[in-house]
């Protein structure tokens, strides 16, 4: 009779069962736990804001989910990207392109006329085709990050968006077969992706009220912002996550597991890249003010959109989702009170307050703040002394050793 591996028998339902436990919100972290709450308070921000102040804060979800992109590859594997803008750029431009210069001639050549539904459907399309035009991007850079480390994949990363910057140039006029109307040069593309609503004909839904215009695009863009939440909360909580710690902190640990770092710096650069890409995507078809222009999705200087999500995840704290959200609420804070006060310097003090989370909060301002309520917890405990103990266990090992416990547990004792 032939003896059961320990890959055999329920190791199926054992792999559900663990990934059931480690989403549990009993489990969760208390920033986690807060995180949820913030949500809740965002999904009820338009009972409190005027038309002008909700579409302002309709581009801070935006930042947000440009700022959770940037962190998946370089706060939790450590590979520093200076120019995620390409990205971003590459979902925007990838739907409008989609849309309007294959989707729409298309249909309007079969005779077809397009009423809310079928509108939807495009849109829907092109945000599809832009996410995977920004991961296509993520394997061009996440192949050569291999052979890269430090200074030098920096240098690429912020490369990439000026060479695609002058790809924009180059094809204005024409991009065979892929863009047969051109990309528009640095002015971008002339007709705009249609919107899920908006006040005109070129939108799915047409409105007639700034009030309800301006709602309707808040909660698309939340529930966006809640899609890109739960996918990158569900792989950053999965083994891939530990791993991707591990990676940051030591790679040699990883590899001494019998992982291969190689597959996993991939994943990442992919995941990136299809976050902020859907992410601008969505800007393009629901968000205020968005044109598929080089301005709109690089920044005014080609790098500007690129070192403000570096500076939101900064203040927030890298390596944590829930640091991203608050980050993009104190940026967005600063930004507001220097505009309306003394715009003249504007990005100065901004770029200021990222230099003092460093100097002061070095970690962030979520992981520095979870820290200290732990320390509060553990001296009202009585437990200081474990506490500053497990503070300098190296985390690369936690992590590693956290990933074999759950392995085993997955597999079951047999393969100990």
């Amino acid at each position: 009779m032939a003896t059961e591996t320990p890959l055999e028998g329920d190791v199926g339902r054992r792999r559900k069962q663990a990934v059931k436990e480690k989403l549990l919100l009993r489990d969760l972290a208390l920033r986690h736990r807060l995180g949820i709450l913030g949500v809740g308070l965002l999904a009820l921000l338009p009972l409190l804001a005027q038309p002008r102040e909700l579409n302002q804060f309709t581009y801070v979800l935006y930042l947000m989910m440009f700022a959770i992109s940037w962190d998946v590859v370089s706060g939790y594997t450590g590979q520093l990207s200076f120019g995620h803008a390409f990205f971003f750029a590459l979902g925007g431009y990838g739907t409008s392109v989609t849309v309007n210069q294959h989707l729409v001639p298309l249909l309007d050549g079969l005779g077809v006329t397009l009423g809310p539904v079928g509108t939807t459907v495009v849109i829907l399309a092109g945000i599809v085709g832009g996410t995977l035009v920004a991961a296509l991007g993520g394997v061009l850079i996440g192949v050569p990050a291999l052979r890269l480390e430090g200074p030098y994949l920096s240098l690429v990363t912020l490369i990439a968006p000026l060479l695609l910057y002058q790809s924009f140039i180059i094809f204005g006029e024409e991009l065979p077969v892929l863009a047969p109307n051109g990309l528009g040069g640095t002015s971008g593309l002339l007709n705009e992706p249609p919107s899920f609503v908006g006040i005109g004909t070129n939108a799915a839904v047409t409105v007639d009220q700034l009030w309800v215009d301006a709602v309707a695009r808040y909660y698309i863009s939340f529930l966006a912002l809640l899609i890109v939440l739960a996918v990158t909360y569900g792989v950053t909580r999965s083994a891939a996550g530990s791993v991707f710690t591990a990676i940051r902190e030591d790679e040699d640990a990883v590899q001494s597991v019998g992982l291969n770092p190689a597959k996993f710096k991939i994943f990442a650069f992919v995941l990136s890249a299809a976050v902020g890409g859907f992410a601008a995507a969505v800007w393009m078809h629901a968000g205020p003010n968005a044109y598929p222009n080089t301005e709109n999705l690089f920044g005014p200087g080609r790098i500007d959109l690129s070192i403000n999500v570096i500076v939101v995840a900064v203040i927030g704290g890298m390596g944590t989702i829930v640091g991203s959200l608050v980050g993009a609420l104190f940026f967005a804070f600063a930004d507001s009170v220097i505009g309306a006060f003394v715009p003249e310097l504007k990005p100065l003090p901004t770029f200021l307050l990222g230099m003092v989370a460093l100097t002061f909060l070095p970690r962030g301002v979520v992981p520095e703040a979870t820290r200290f309520g732990r320390r509060l917890l553990a001296w009202r405990r009585g437990e200081v002394d474990s506490l500053v103990e497990r503070d300098r266990t190296s985390a690369a090992k936690r992590t590693v050793d956290r990933y074999r416990e759950e392995i085993e547990e997955i597999i079951g004792g047999e393969g100990r």
